[in-house]
């Protein structure tokens, strides 16, 4: 059943660090799209109009908007996980919902009775509680903003919602909302405040019970004159909903009732007619049938479809510079002096179509590479003078601030790290051919990585050459593990873990779960530990043998991070509240231990003791007791990125405004320093990488281009490696060297 769109040429490929897949539709603030996360994992991306983009006032309203609905974490809503209000134009990715609108599914199917209604009007409820609970007025609370899935409906669309301190920013005559669901206050220039969607919640319901709005149909004129002046036709409700209804439609907002009174009433304390124990609303959301059965299978058929793959980039419509004459040759003493670099290709045409940039923290559009050797010469490359003529895009107000400061090409001398005091200089750098979000693996003498082109490298550590290549059938875009001479890596879309000989790069065995995968592989002694996810937010844990391929056994759980595994025993935890300690022999559960907070990274276990970190208001990293389960201390903080332990101390990245890379004692769960990672864009983090610590030196990516060694004891910066993109990439280090991705499309390798 096909119910995304194709691409169209000018439609971006890449969008931040998500891949675009398909469209899913268009809005009023701009085109709507399917994309991935590094990861695999899916999202809805929002781009901005490039006319909304140009006004100076929408952008700082739009950035407020997003900072705050970033707190927004309730049930029923599908919140925001991602954004970049400086991009151009800006953008925001949300939790992808597979399921039909509630117009879709009205349209399709018609009127619902009154139970599912009911159940319906309760989960909107809940869902405008936890919006407004951040200050957050959504004002175009319509049906298409209503997304149906089988435990419950989600409110999307944040990104025009309006946090109510903001509202001045909005110009004059511009409105917000849909004819037929705003509210008068919103005609009419008036304050807007909660009540306003509480008014369209009643315009929503009064829809979904008649197939057709409580002010009728017409032009918009008409529409907008009515909700002001004239009553609302409720006749046609049935008596049950249109005492609520006319409630929530009337004129006053003050009159109008609050949410948690809807709540009261669409969920009353007796309970249902059949005199069991759940009210009416409740029983039907916690159940599958909360909906008509017709729009389940609807929804069914919409969930049960398969995402598209990853299409290919579209042909390169930039046109090749015709060669230049080269100057004549001037005599001088030096016949080596080099000759002067040839000129750039054209501009880049203009796209029609917009391109962006991360959340847990905000990732950037990825930045365009300096010229590269084609692979195999990887001899250092002199940096010229002029604009990058790397065909991606123009080169980067960061990297242009960099070039000032090179010696010119005639000089024969180049420097990487002119943003950076006391850098080392690199052995060498590996073009993969794509931004490399993905971490590096080392051993014996080789670096394993994975570019976003879904390609396996084996690259010598020694030369930077490359050893060999491993391409699968699906998006390859996460961290290799590699043990005992075989290299494993998964397929993000196809669902299958691939064996790869590490001498030969040649396959040795698949293994197929039959679902999509979100995180890298993990193998300890003798088995491959993988995660796989259904489109019903169902997922497993995989224990393959890591000789054979085949399943030793699973386990059922919601999981988005790889587990770490110490001492017989698999340390992994849910995304959203549990850390779960699996036996490594049979997989049953030995201890579950609850987290508050959303947990999208791997915990560490060190010393008897399992760190584990959490992002939200209310996270923070957790010390467990690996034996018993139960809470040694816990460090308030919005953590990022997975922990890093050593001598004493766990470290980690904060995805918070604060961008900064902590310290924590292990022993008392107190700070000991924090380094600030560079620039924070509102509350996007400037952390984007989990730290590796080696020798007293603690390493970590930021999004401002840089790779960091900390001083482990001090918390001081020893140097800052410069890259001309993002460095998403946790670093891995072997033998004096540090090995990390950046988005300029290079792995590199860089002596301590």
């Amino acid at each position: 059943m096909a119910v995304f769109e194709a691409l169209e040429l000018t439609d971006p490929r890449r969008v931040g660090r998500y891949r675009i897949v398909a469209r899913l539709g268009a809005g009023g603030m701009g085109q709507v799209y399917l994309a991935r996360s590094p990861g695999g994992r899916p999202v809805a991306v929002k781009t901005v109009r490039p006319d909304l983009a140009r006004e100076g006032d929408f952008r700082r309203r739009f950035a407020r908007e997003v900072a705050a609905a970033r707190r927004v974490n309730g049930s029923f809503t599908a919140g925001v996980v991602d954004a970049d209000p400086d991009g151009s134009p800006p953008w925001l990715a949300t939790v992808y919902v597979p399921g039909v609108s509630l117009g879709e599914a009205i349209a399709g199917q018609g009127s619902w009775p009154v139970r599912p209604v009911l159940a319906l009007g309760a989960g909107l409820a809940e869902a405008l509680e936890a919006i407004h609970a951040v200050g957050i007025v959504h004002r175009d609370l319509k049906p298409s903003n209503v997304l149906l899935a089988a435990d419950g409906p989600r409110v999307i669309d944040f990104g025009i919602s309006v946090a109510s301190e903001a509202s001045a920013l909005t110009h004059t005559g511009m409105t917000i909302g849909t004819p037929g669901f705003m509210s008068p206050e919103q005609l009419t220039g008036n304050p807007v405040g909660p009540a306003s969607d509480v008014f369209a919640l009643g315009t929503v319901l009064a829809y979904t019970a008649t197939g057709v709005g409580p002010f009728g149909t017409g032009t918009p004129h008409a529409l907008h004159y009515r909700a002001v002046h004239e009553p609302p036709n409720l006749a046609p409700l049935p008596p049950e909903l249109r005492e609520i209804v006319a409630a929530c439609l009337a004129k006053d907002p003050d009159r109008r009732p609050t949410i948690a009174h809807l709540l009261d009433r669409l969920t009353p304390a007796d309970g249902p007619e059949d005199g069991g124990g759940e009210t009416a609303a409740t029983l039907l959301l916690s159940e599958p049938g909360w909906m008509p059965d017709q729009v389940a299978r609807l929804v069914q058929a919409h969930t049960t479809t398969s995402l598209p793959r990853t299409p290919p980039a579209p042909p390169d419509t930039t046109p090749t510079p015709l060669p230049s004459t080269p100057p004549p040759a001037i005599p001088g003493p030096d016949p080596a002096t080099p000759a002067p670099a040839p000129p750039p290709p054209p501009a880049e045409p203009p796209r029609t179509a917009e391109q962006h940039h991360p959340i847990p923290p905000t990732p950037p559009r990825p930045a365009p590479a300096s010229p590269l050797p084609a692979a195999g010469q990887l001899d250092l490359v002199p940096l010229l003078h002029g604009p990058s003529p790397n065909p991606r895009g123009p080169i980067s107000r960061r990297a242009l601030l960099g070039l000032a400061g090179i010696l010119t090409a005639g000089a024969g001398l180049a420097s990487w790290n002119i943003l950076a005091d006391n850098s080392p200089e690199p052995p060498w750098k590996f073009p993969t051919g794509d931004a490399v979000y993905s971490s590096p693996a080392v051993a014996d003498e080789v670096v394993y990585v994975v570019g976003s082109d879904d390609k396996l490298y084996a690259v010598d550590t020694a030369t930077g050459k490359e050893r060999w290549i491993f391409a699968t059938n699906g998006v390859v875009d996460l961290s290799p593990a590699v043990a005992d001479g075989v290299v494993y890596v998964v397929g993000s879309t196809d669902g299958i873990l691939y064996a790869v000989d590490a001498s030969t790069g040649k396959e040795r065995w698949t293994f197929a779960t039959r679902r999509t995968i979100f995180v890298s592989p993990t193998v300890a002694d003798g088995v491959v530990y993988v995660v796989g996810i259904s489109s019903d937010n169902g997922g497993e844990l995989y224990a393959v043998d890591a000789s054979t391929g085949k399943k030793r056994w699973t386990f059922a759980a919601v999981l988005y991070a790889s587990p770490a595994v110490t001492d017989g025993v698999v340390y992994i935890a849910s995304g959203y509240d549990d850390l779960y300690a699996v036996d490594a022999t049979t997989g049953k559960k030995r201890w579950t231990f609850a987290i508050s907070g959303v947990v999208d990274s791997s915990p560490a276990v060190a010393d008897g003791v399992v760190y584990v970190g959490s992002s939200g208001d209310d996270g923070g990293l957790y010390a467990v007791d690996a034996t018993t389960g139960r809470k040694r201390w816990t460090f308030a903080a919005n953590v990022y990125s997975s922990p890093a332990v050593a001598d004493g101390v766990v470290y980690f990245s904060s995805s918070s405004n604060d961008g900064k890379l902590y310290a924590v004692d292990t022993a008392a769960g107190k700070k000991r320093w924090t380094f600030d990672l560079g620039a924070v864009t509102y509350d996007a983090s400037a952390a984007t990488s989990s730290p590796a610590v080696a020798d007293g030196v603690v390493y970590v990516g930021s999004k401002d281009g840089n790779l960091y060694a900390v001083d482990a004891a001090t918390g001081k910066k020893r140097w800052a490696f410069a890259t001309s993109g993002r460095v998403y990439s946790s670093p891995a280090v072997a033998d004096g060297v540090v090995y990390f991705g950046s988005t300029d499309g290079d792995l590199y390798a860089v002596r301590t």
